[in-house]
């Protein structure tokens, strides 16, 4: 009978030539031999162990992992949240200025070393009687003086303009004279200036036309009453002379058979350079349109009338497109009560002397409120006063009512510079005059930038007076082929 192995002390299983016992020796001979298959047994539980652990996270529950890859995520973006405000309260608030001088509206500014005894800052315009800024730069002396030799404050730039430029442009030395320097001003040459780009470099070589004779003063007191507000307003006179009359341009008699062209050059009052330029370089037929959001716009409507032209008043209108066309404040508005947007037009009828008529400003959603504009017309054609479609609308619906209403009126043909460059504005020249050539009269609308002055003083220059005839847009009232 064989007995079964049993597993020994590894002391024992050595001692296989000590006893006598053939019996016994066969057990231990038997369990040498099955010795290394209890070995492996062990080897193999191991290898099964180390698999276990290997398939833990496989054999882990869904639900689990995602807890767990949610964790990480969550504590990586709280690490970027808090990384993030860290750096933005601690870190540097004003990061440092480019090199590079040119601006995204196309101004230079060229950087500034502060003069002896000058703090560089500007003194706001009218401040304590300070003097404004010099032409070349050169800046007054902030109240409370600055420590000699310390550095200018860091001025704010909004949309690319500075605020020296806007106190500069406000206050008027950035007017054609500035390119002339104050007699008795000491320029340090380590001192620049900061050029927007509506300054006298920007007008170079257009030159100014002398010798115009004036128009009339204004108001003529036969034509005004006194408003609610106490301001002037527009009347037809008793013996029926109306403001559009008695404000236009003079036109001698010639020859009908002359196509005739009109220009209104509007915006004028919003940049105090360009706004000069357009009066004193373009011919005195041209008519101008000033800004309801003109800083002092009487006084530009005298400066205006001194050169020869005739002047009109922007009228703005609600635009479709808003914001991308904002009519601003003063706009009449469909969302708006007819006796609210009523008010609005007496605003604006008060708001300055000597002008012929209204020109529309965008106008896509209110031009064709036909129950809003028509009270709006009907005052304008009470007060002795013509309209111009500025076409922006691009319905033509103004035009209609106006003409079903009797209103003089006029419409634009040709925008000059929606692309203000000299080749697009050219090219709109050239059709400008075979739009005449062909229909006997046109209107163009441009504004007060220095490649739309430039190319139409040159174009109308060249025109010959028997082949075309430049007259204000008060001579074409209610003559145009309108469609």
């Amino acid at each position: 009978m064989k007995l079964p192995s049993l597993k020994l002390p590894f002391s024992l299983k050595r001692r296989k030539k000590g006893g006598d016992d053939d019996e016994d020796d066969e057990a231990f001979d038997l369990d040498e031999e099955d010795e290394p298959e209890e070995e492996d047994d062990e080897g193999g539980e191991d290898e099964d162990d180390e698999e276990e652990e290997g398939s833990a996270w496989e054999r882990m529950d869904p639900q689990r992992k995602i807890l767990i890859i949610s964790a990480l995520a969550g504590g990586l973006l709280l690490t970027s949240i808090f990384g993030g405000a860290a750096w933005f309260l601690l870190g540097s608030s004003e990061p440092e200025q480019v090199a590079d001088p040119r601006r995204p509206d196309g101004s230079i500014a060229i950087p500034t070393a502060p003069s002896p005894g000058e703090g560089g800052a500007l003194t706001p315009p009218g401040e304590g009687g300070a003097p404004p800024a010099a032409a070349g730069g050169q800046a007054a002396p902030a109240k409370g003086g600055a420590a000699p030799g310390a550095a200018p404050p860091a001025e704010k730039v909004v949309a690319g303009i500075s605020a020296s430029q806007v106190a500069i442009q406000n206050e008027g030395t950035s007017g054609l004279a500035a390119a002339v320097p104050t007699p008795g001003a000491v320029q340090d040459p380590d001192r620049g200036r900061v050029i927007p780009f509506a300054t006298a470099e920007a007008f170079k070589g257009i030159a100014w036309i002398e010798g115009v004779e004036a128009l009339a003063r204004v108001p003529d007191l036969a034509l005004v009453e006194k408003g609610p507000d106490g301001r002037d307003m527009p009347i037809v006179a008793r013996n029926g002379t109306r403001p559009m009359d008695a404000y236009a341009r003079p036109v001698a008699e010639a020859d009908a058979g002359i196509p005739r062209i009109a220009v209104l050059i509007r915006g004028i009052g919003l940049s105090r350079t360009a706004s000069i330029t357009a009066i004193k370089a373009l011919p005195p037929e041209v008519s101008l349109v000033i800004s309801p959001y003109a800083r002092d716009p009487s006084d530009w409507v005298i400066r205006a009338r001194l050169a020869g032209h005739e002047v009109f008043l922007g009228l703005p209108m609600e635009s479709a497109n808003f914001p991308f066309e904002d009519a601003g404040p003063l706009a009449l508005n469909t969302t708006r009560q007819v006796d609210d947007n009523m008010r609005t037009l007496r605003t604006l009828l008060g708001l300055v002397p000597g002008y012929v008529g209204f020109m529309s400003r965008f106008g896509s959603k209110f031009g064709v409120a036909e129950g809003q504009l028509k009270p709006v017309f009907e005052e304008i054609k009470s007060r002795g006063l013509m309209f111009v479609d500025s076409g922006e609308s691009g319905s033509g619906a103004m035009t209609r009512i106006a003409a079903e209403l009797s209103l003089p009126k006029a419409v634009v043909n040709i925008h000059l510079d929606r692309t203000p460059t000299e080749g697009e504005i050219a090219s709109k020249l050239l059709r400008f005059g075979a739009l005449a050539r062909s229909q006997s009269i046109a209107v163009a609308m441009g504004e007060p930038y220095p490649h739309t002055i430039r190319e139409l003083k040159n174009w109308l220059a060249a025109q010959p007076p028997d082949k075309m005839r430049l007259v204000p847009v008060s001579a074409i009232a209610d003559r145009q082929i309108v469609q």
